[in-house]
């Protein structure tokens, strides 16, 4: 099926939203749930990032989000493929999308759980820089600091 890219409307928050939680929630290992609440937050936290920031793919036949991706100068602080589409080179089209953007090199954290983003990210050519701990106040569906150990990783241009 034909995939393009498109820029973010508002319009597109909610399924932008569940996408992310659902693709989330997998790679971390979490249980799938929605509550209102969270869902609630999540929308206002999308909504007050800015709109240029974010990359989408969208199959055109049925205009379904497939994967998404949110890039400052310097740093991917999101790149998530829905569930139902990955392993079909998205998060890598995505990827170099952001790579063509960031000529000076480019930044990303993960999850030290996220076991498959740290394959996938090596495999593109990223290194790890450091490890830490996210904030807990940003990731409320931590239990432990242990679920918030994170990696930064780095890519620089050849």
């Amino acid at each position: 099926m034909p995939i393009r890219g498109v820029g973010y409307r508002p319009e597109y928050g909610l399924e932008v939203v569940k996408l992310w939680r659902r693709a989330f929630q997998r790679a971390m290992g979490l249980s799938e749930q929605d509550p209102f609440e969270e869902l609630d937050g999540h929308l206002d936290f999308f909504a007050s990032l800015d709109p240029a920031c974010h990359h989408l793919l969208i199959e055109s036949d049925s205009s379904t989000i497939v994967a998404f991706m949110s890039l400052s100068p310097g740093y991917l602080a999101h790149l998530y493929v829905h569930v139902d589409w990955q392993g079909q080179g998205l998060g890598r089209r995505l990827l170099e999308q952001a790579k063509a953007l960031s000529g000076r090199g480019l930044e990303l954290h993960t999850f030290a759980r996220n076991t498959s983003a740290q394959a996938f990210y090596l495999s593109q050519g990223f290194a790890e820089v450091e490890r830490g701990f996210a904030d807990i106040d940003d990731n409320p569906w931590a239990t432990s600091r242990d679920q918030l150990a994170d990696i930064l990783y780095r890519w620089n241009p050849a």
